[in-house]
């Protein structure tokens, strides 16, 4: 067997900047004015304008009057829709419009609550809708609600979550964005950023499959958290509080407010998260000496963890004019104390010195990410043509003190000698980003956008290790040193978005010049890179007819070696575990393509291929001769799988819908051993099943539960085969008092099946993992609201001539 890797090393040129001459596309948007007025014909200031559509009643956009009673709602695509204005309890009866350009309205009345009939808009949002390029997950009013994001993002579909890892059409390499403003976090940080807020104001999770060619090629999927417009004029607020029990409990309380003015908005959520968490591990290693067992290693580990954890995100808009605008934001994410402690005991069968040994691995650490960022979009004309800026730029800092104590005890059991060692780690790092995007309207059906992107990453980590004994077993490490990586991107991209009667489609071509260097203080030695890479992508959707569509897509993207995995130092958990980076990583591509075929919106059948070269991961290896386990980080040769994914998204009554997703795959990863060159070849055929049911009880749906049930049969991840695992979850909603007051509850992994058993057995590597996690979780919420929220949750409208076609 052949097995290539090319590392691809060019200079940067101006091509890239030829991209700024190719033309995106998309449908035009328009608006709605008009003015509002109470009985006596005068003007209303500071009244609320709400758009909904008219095939489901949901809220579009929204607007206030100003002090004459004139509003302004803008970029809102063509088609009907029912307009309504509300002041002080008084409302204005449904006005029905057809948007087919920008529309002055007639004015709307106001009228007293006396004179208007209460009725409930009956009908509500798609659970699930598809677009050309994404899966939008719609959970407001779901028993979701009050989860925690994390908690949604299990349920979502189209998103897996394998090993606390987000997962998208089989990759991990996942971009998180909030309205969509990347979140640079570490993906650890990303599980404690989403798991420690509130998703009672989230609206809708978007699985973009078809990341469009603005955004960075390193994501191969984004999962985008759009949070709920606040149209209310005025402050409105909550206050929230989860509670889940386990092994240990966890518990979150939080606050969200919002306040709205004529130009300005402002929203400030804070969330403080205790969490203990237990998981337990079973490690099972054959050493070899030769073609026979010479030892077998039994570890059994209990790992407890403690944290604090505070969470605090800001969100300012200020309208500078009629066609100006900037956006200032914050995300911070605090851990000030995070306690760690490993329990481990080690049987050693067919050793001639040590019967087992003991260790005590504890660590104290604190954490800190923050980031900000500005944005600006400035309208250059009336025709839709407009130019953004955004700055980014986030700070990292991370330190941590280890202490490792191990006991060795003889054949007959007896304490015969002991091996104590500290390990400090710190680590900076610095991320800076500047874009710039110009977008305009070709016509009536199509949009050009182009721009270009700087962006830079300065590391570095320092690891000081001392008090090792190198008279008892382990392995030799590294005392001392300082590990610096700089990473420069320079991107340009055209892309295009049109959409036509019966084809909507999405296309662009980005291009990325990379400029890295590593640097370390052992023997000043370092590694350079440059190279220039080009990432097609588009998405096409046809339907020929209301019941029949047909989709298909393809991109390529990159995953470059983060600092993490590149950090050439061992860091070690016991004597004889140790995780450690590798400076020769090379970036990784991945290439991927699907077509598919829709019947009637609810029926989808999709066949996939995905070829990824140079793939990063981390690896377990056995070292046979030092009785070591290093988690190293490597690259795959190659790794591709094919296959067909069955989708369901349908409402099977007035009260449940249900998604289902079934896909079957043949999977093949080639790679090689750590210290050999011999080719290894894992391949498996697999299958996983993921389903969600939305229900929706009363009469008022102030009732809902999820229910949701995901199934793997065993599969493959790098060097390793897992086990078939699933998990059932079941969850209920409950509003009160007048939808100001909701509570909820569930349960996580029902019957306890999630544990997972990773299995690696291939030339001279013989060793196992079983992990048992608290899988099997109750959870507990309530949240309040305050203040003026008639508009961001009102459900019951005043009966007109116009309800009975809502």
């Amino acid at each position: 067997m052949l097995i290539r890797t090319d590392k691809l090393r060019t200079r940067f040129c101006p091509v890239l900047f030829f991209l700024l001459f190719s033309l995106p596309v998309f449908s035009q948007s328009f608006s709605v004015s008009g003015r509002v007025n109470d009985e006596a014909r005068l003007p209303v200031a500071f009244a609320h304008v709400v758009l909904l559509r008219t095939t489901d009643s949901t809220l579009v956009n929204g607007a206030s009057t100003d002090d004459e009673g004139n509003y302004l709602i803008e970029n809102i695509k063509a088609g009907p829709y029912f307009l309504k204005a509300s002041f002080l309890g008084n409302e204005s009866e449904w006005r029905k419009i057809d948007l087919k350009g920008d529309l002055q309205a007639e004015p709307l009345e106001l009228l007293t609550a006396s004179q208007l009939e209460e009725v409930v808009v009956s009908q509500r949002k798609p659970r699930l809708e598809r677009q050309v390029d994404r899966l939008v997950f719609n959970i407001e009013n779901t028993a979701l609600a009050d989860s925690e994001i994390w908690e949604v993002l299990r349920r979502t579909p189209g998103v897996l979550i394998v090993n606390d890892k987000l997962q998208v059409n089989g990759s991990s390499q996942i971009g998180v964005l909030i309205n969509g403003r990347k979140v640079h976090l570490p993906k650890g940080d990303i599980i404690n950023l989403l798991s420690g807020t509130s998703a009672s104001s989230v609206e809708a999770i978007e699985v973009i499959t078809t990341p469009p060619a603005k955004y960075s090629a390193e994501d191969n999927a984004l999962i985008n958290i759009k949070m709920k417009k606040n149209l209310v004029a005025g402050y409105n607020g909550a206050i929230y509080n989860n509670y889940v029990q386990g092994i240990l409990p966890k518990h979150t309380v939080g606050t969200e407010h919002y306040f709205k003015g004529k130009k300005t908005s402002f929203s400030l959520n804070y969330n403080f998260k205790h969490r203990r968490t237990v998981v337990k591990f079973t490690d099972r290693t054959h050493f070899f000496d030769g073609p026979d067992t010479f030892s077998t290693w039994l570890g059994q580990q209990d790992h407890v963890k403690r944290s604090e954890q505070h969470n605090l995100s800001a969100f300012f808009d200020y309208d500078l004019g009629d066609k100006s605008h900037l956006s200032l934001s914050a995300i911070t994410l605090w851990q000030p104390d995070i306690e760690r402690h490993y329990n481990n005991v080690t049987d050693i069968e067919g050793d001639s010195l040590y019967s087992h040994f003991e260790s005590y691995n504890r660590s104290q650490e604190r954490e800190i990410n923050t980031s900000y960022y500005v944005d600006y979009e400035h309208q250059l004309n009336d025709k839709g043509a407009e130019i953004t800026l955004n700055g980014h730029y986030t700070f990292y800092d991370n330190s941590e003190a280890q202490r490792l104590d191990t006991d060795f005890y003889d054949l007959d059991g007896q304490y015969l000698t002991r091996n104590d060692f500290s390990i400090n780690t710190e680590q900076y790092i610095n991320l800076y980003g500047l874009r710039a995007d110009f977008s305009t309207p070709l016509g009536s059906s199509v949009k050009l956008e182009t721009g270009l992107k700087y962006a830079d990453i300065a590391s570095k980590n320092i690891v000081l290790q001392e008090g090792f004994d190198l008279e008892t077993p382990g392995a030799s490490p590294t005392g001392a040193g300082t590990f610096k990586y700089d990473e420069s991107i320079f991107a340009g991209y055209a892309s295009i978005n049109a959409e036509w009667k019966q084809w909507r489609l999405k296309g662009g071509l980005r291009g990325e010049y990379t400029d890295t260097q590593g640097v370390w203080s052992l023997g000043q030695d370092s590694r350079d890179n440059h190279y220039l890479e080009w990432f097609p992508s588009v998405s096409m959707d046809y339907t020929p007819l209301s019941d029949h569509s047909f989709k298909a897509y393809y991109y390529r993207r990159i995953e470059r070696p983060r600092y993490a995995s590149i950090n050439p130092f061992q860091i070690f958990e016991s004597n004889f575990t140790t995780i450690e980076g590798n400076p020769e990583l090379l970036p990784a591509t991945t290439s991927y393509a699907a077509v598919g075929y829709t019947f009637k919106k609810s029926y989808t059948i999709e066949l996939f291929y995905k070829n990824e070269v140079n793939g990063l991961g981390e690896f377990v290896f056995q070292d046979n001769d030092l009785h070591w386990l290093r988690f190293i980080h490597k690259n795959v040769d190659r790794n591709y799988n094919y296959g067909v994914d069955l989708i369901l998204n349908k409402d099977i009554t007035s009260f449940w819908d249900c998604y289902l997703l079934a896909s079957f795959y043949q999977e093949k990863i080639r790679f090689k051993g750590l210290d050999s060159d011999v080719p290894v070849e894992n391949q498996l055929f697999s299958w996983f099943m993921k389903t969600n049911n939305g229900f929706s009880f009363l009469k008022d749906g102030s009732l809902t539960a999820d229910l949701s049930f995901i199934y793997y049969a065993p599969l493959l991840s790098r060097n390793m085969r897992y086990d078939s695992l699933s998990a059932l979850d079941l969850l209920f909603r409950k509003t009160f008092w007048n939808k100001k007051a909701s509570l909820s509850i569930g349960v996580n992994d029902i019957f306890n099946q999630g544990n997972r058993y990773t299995t690696r057995k291939y030339l001279d590597q013989d060793n196992s993992t079983l992990r048992r996690g608290e899988n099997r979780l109750f959870t507990l919420g309530f949240r309040y609201k305050f203040g003026n929220t008639k508009i961001r949750d009102n459900q019951k409208y005043k009966s007109t001539e116009e309800d009975s076609r809502i």
